[in-house]
């Protein structure tokens, strides 16, 4: 959804889903650790509260029946779900150990916008001679670019497949006439 530039909102509910589905996996799944897990490197007594402030957007959106008379302040929720996009894939990694193309060029595209965070010291020369022509591109020019130029094909081989997986059950529901469903 954040790679097709769907509505940011509703990208944010599932990121924020998948964030505490995998926090709640590695709780339970030991010696499995997360990759990225930013509660560990908050103060004890900031965590509440930074807490609250990480989780307004999507307990707003989940529980607008309890706090629909207040105001929401958003921010940048698009480039905030890329960043947290980005966590979830790392771990995922970790939890799994295993990694997606599609999960591979979302942590691309957080390592162009956020090169600090996602590029360790050791790959940063290689990262910074790979990445300096895509310097002036948006992201949705990178997603493009790399679908016409052939990259996606060679470097990302399985998004066609995994796509067609992802949406397998969907198919039949698009395809069928009104009255047969």
């Amino acid at each position: 959804m954040v790679l097709a530039g769907e509505d940011p909102f509703a990208a944010h509910l599932l990121i924020q889903s998948a964030d505490k589905l995998l926090i709640d996996l590695a709780a339970h799944s030991r010696p499995k650790q997360l990759a990225m897990d930013w509660a560990k490197l908050i103060k004890p007594e900031y965590k509440d509260a930074l807490i609250k402030v990480f989780r307004e957007t999507y307990n707003f959106l989940k529980h607008a029946d309890r706090d629909h008379d207040e105001t929401l302040h958003v921010g940048d929720i698009a480039t905030s779900n890329l960043l947290q996009l980005a966590a979830c894939i790392a771990n995922y990694r970790a939890i799994f150990d295993e990694i997606t193309d599609h999960m591979k060029v979302g942590f691309a595209l957080a390592g162009l916008v956020f090169p600090d965070g996602f590029v360790s010291d050791d790959h940063r020369h290689a990262f910074d001679q790979a990445a300096a022509g895509y310097r002036g591109l948006s992201p949705r020019q990178f997603i493009s670019d790399l679908h016409s130029s052939g990259l996606a094909d060679v470097v990302y081989s399985g998004l066609a497949a995994e796509r067609a997986d992802d949406l397998q059950d969907v198919t039949p529901f698009l395809d069928q006439p009104f009255e047969k469903i």
